[in-house]
């Protein structure tokens, strides 16, 4: 990473500067004089060399607002000495970037004139080498504050803690799904990252504040709760990428709209802790339930949260409040340490008592994992266990495609996903000399992890010969095909008198003649097994139209009429057709549409997915698992009177003339 002009103006001869226990000894309001000089001193590396900068907070790192001569606005972050390393600090930018893609609101990282992420920069009046980066910048009101975290159940606690609720669900099912890059790499909040004897922020039961008898009562406490949270697992149901700093004060409403900020702490952990640290300090608080109910009602709207799951809530904000203790304990020299050491070690012990007291979870309600549990060890309906699914087109990790293999395999099917390659084929179907193919390979692993069987096999739904070796080779692995997912597609915009007859054609072989190709295949085993089911990925436009699209409107157009063809021929046999025709959905090929419409109307990509976004009654965009949530009902005996329908999924989008 960039050391960009990291010796120049370092004096060693002044000790009282270079030495972190004076700078440390400090006033605070004296530390941020001295770090505002080094972010004003690092802001070249962006080309503002005149800015007005203000304090916004000063705890784990510094963040300032920075105002330019010229225009704009910016948040800059002054980071705390060796927290994180280069490659944790890139990875926590590059996780910010791929949320804000997909549709999630949070800060813009932005690059340096010379393409980096961030500058790590010395000062004379600052000891050690900081790294400073900077985002766009985010409006919004804090929906709360640690230091002055009131409970009163006004109005908006309930409707603030559903919006959070919501926002936090979606973060999860995003990152559930997402392939991280290669040198990803963020700490782990479990057991030992938050508690243990070396953990993240230190011990801390080691903090100066505890008397001997608050020291007993919280090691006695974290004894009970690493043994519940060793039985309760890491399944990715329950445990994956976290924001992990899911404060009310990193919360910030404008509107009907709450952003995200602050991903200093992101890292693996129990998707319940975010939750937890949204409730902590309001733990004791008369608005406590109100904030809970309310977290739980929006989390439970985008994302299944079990009872079973729930039940370690308690223990959950205890292990939050634990970690919250030892980073008090490691930064005593600072401000906001003194400020809230002592209602912290009042507050966890006061915690640690009632989960000391408690029964705690029972032995029926979450039942030991030490590894993914089978289908016959867990409570959770398992509709497609024994059934053998061929999704196409999976090769995205924000596609729905993929999103539909998870959803599929968390009912219990064996997945067969398929993506299209432009690397070497050999007999046994292995590719190479595709980086893209290998990155979808390795999705595997999180289809495996609910307890399915899964292979990814290189497919072109519009070359014949590829589908008839996949089929073949899927139903000798597993004897035979009982689910279709028929999702491969392509689509372009041009008008319509600028579209190619050879355009026309190449959207016809992909989006129909391949849907017909792999369905065609896998029939005759949907027969011997006693029939299945065949879903076709339509699109809001195939019931109706849209300008600029023509060669993609009449490909859905032509597989919805299919589709009511295919049923009415194939119900004799026990083979159920539907299709789905979903509208705006934040996946990579939505990403390309909205970029289209962004150059045909002459906007921003942001302002064309934003104007595609009012066209519905929710004013946003689905998520993948949405519409993968609608393909699996169809696949289940749930939906056994249902064939011959194409349902849309667009929360009342206008389909077009």
């Amino acid at each position: 990473m960039l050391n960009w002009m990291k010796n120049k103006a370092v004096d060693k001869s002044n000790d009282s500067a270079t030495d972190p226990k004076n700078f440390y000894a400090l006033h605070q309001d004296q530390q941020v004089e001295r770090l505002v000089k080094i972010g004003r001193a690092a802001l070249g590396a962006w080309g503002i060399n005149d800015a007005d900068i203000t304090l916004i907070k000063y705890r784990e790192n510094a963040v300032f607002k920075v105002e330019p001569a010229k225009e704009g606005r910016f948040a800059m972050r002054v980071h705390r000495a060796n927290y994180h390393s280069d490659a944790e600090l890139a990875s926590e930018l590059v996780l910010m970037d791929a949320l804000r893609q997909a549709g999630i609101a949070t800060p813009e990282p932005i690059a340096t004139m010379e393409g980096h992420q961030f500058v790590t920069f010395q000062h004379p009046e600052v000891p050690e080498p900081r790294q400073i980066d900077i985002l766009g910048w985010v409006d919004g009101v804090s929906i709360g504050a640690i230091e002055s975290q009131s409970g009163k159940a006004d109005d908006h606690l309930r409707e603030n803690h559903v919006m959070a609720g919501q926002l936090a669900a979606q973060i999860h099912n995003f990152t559930e799904r997402w392939a991280p890059p290669a040198g990803f790499t963020r700490r782990h909040w479990d057991e030992e990252g938050l508690f243990g004897d070396d953990g993240h922020f230190g011990c801390f039961w080691e903090y100066e504040l505890l008397s001997d008898d608050q020291r007993r009562l919280l090691l006695d406490s974290r004894e009970k709760l690493r043994s519940e949270l060793s039985s309760f697992g890491k399944s990715p149901d329950r445990y994956g990428l976290t924001q992990g700093d899911f404060l009310p004060e990193n919360l910030l409403k404008e509107g009907d709209t709450l952003r995200i900020i602050d991903f200093d702490d992101c890292g693996f952990g129990w998707h319940l802790m975010d939750l937890a640290t949204s409730l902590f300090f309001l733990a004791g608080e008369p608005g406590f339930e109100t904030a809970l109910e309310g977290l739980l009602e929006g989390y439970r709207s985008r994302r299944p949260l079990p009872d079973e799951h729930l039940a370690l809530l308690p223990g959950m904000i205890l292990a939050r409040g634990f970690s919250y203790m030892a980073w008090a304990q490691s930064r005593a020299e600072t401000e906001a340490a003194k400020e809230l050491g002592p209602a912290l070690v009042e507050g966890v012990c006061a915690l640690a008592s009632e989960y000391l007291a408690d029964a705690g979870p029972s032995a029926a309600a979450t039942p030991p994992i030490t590894e993914i549990r089978p289908a016959s060890a867990t409570k959770t309906p398992r509709p497609l266990e024994g059934k053998v699914a061929l999704i196409t087109g999976a090769r995205s990790a924000r596609g729905m495609g993929f999103a539909t293999a998870l959803k599929l395999a968390e009912a219990g099917a064996d997945i067969i996903m398929t993506a299209r390659t432009s690397g070497q084929i050999d007999s046994q179907l292995a590719v190479t000399g595709d980086d893209r193919f290998k990155t979808f390979e390795d999705l595997v692993p999180q289809v495996l992890a609910h307890n399915v069987r899964c292979i990814a096999l290189p497919m072109d739904v519009s070359n014949p010969e590829q589908v008839r070796a996949v089929v073949a080779s899927a139903i000798e692995t597993f004897g035979g095909v009982d689910i279709l997912f028929n999702n491969a597609g392509t689509a372009f915009a041009s008008a319509f008198i600028e579209t190619t007859s050879e355009a026309f054609q190449e959207a016809f072989n992909i989006n129909v003649l391949g849907m017909i190709e792999v369905s065609q295949a896998v029939i005759a085993s949907m027969i011997e097994r006693g029939g299945g089911n065949i879903i076709n990925n339509a699109s809001i436009y195939g019931l109706g139209a849209a300008p600029f699209v023509s060669a993609y409107v009449m490909t859905k157009h032509a597989i919805v009429g299919l589709t009511k063809t295919m049923a009415l021929e194939l119900g004799e046999a026990g083979i159920r057709v539907n299709a789905v025709c979903p509208g705006m959905v934040l996946t990579e090929m939505g990403d390309k549409e909205y970029e289209m419409i962004a150059g045909l109307e002459g906007c921003s990509f942001e302002e064309a997915r934003d104007a595609l976004a009012q066209q519905n009654a929710l004013k946003r965009g689905a998520q993948p698992e949405e519409v993968a949530s609608v393909v699996t009902f169809l696949a289940t005996d749930s939906a056994s009177f249902m064939t011959g329908v194409a349902l849309p999924i667009s929360a009342g989008q206008p389909a077009g003339l």
